[in-house]
């Protein structure tokens, strides 16, 4: 587990990419393509994501690349609870 502080910049990007992808989701390998940082980094923004509300880290099929991994995602049912809270 990584014990790296998120960029800033990371943790938005990311809240911005799930978002925009919701209900899909991809595992920080995938996430680190995407936002253009280290896997570390895309950890780090994802562990970080997944302690607030609305967000979850839990197993699932990346969007990416198919593998079942944990990941972080927008947990089911608090999408509106989570926009409102931006």
């Amino acid at each position: 587990m990584s014990t790296r502080v998120p960029r800033r910049d990371a943790v938005l990007r990311l809240r911005q990419l799930l978002i925009c992808q919701q209900p899909f989701a991809y595992c920080d390998a995938c996430l680190a393509f995407h936002l253009d940082v280290s896997r570390d980094d895309a950890n780090a923004a994802a562990l970080a994501l997944s302690s607030e509300a609305g967000y979850a880290r839990e197993r699932r099929d990346c969007y990416g690349c198919r593998r079942t991994v944990q990941m972080t995602s927008m947990s089911i049912g608090k999408v509106n609870t989570a926009a409102k809270l931006r």
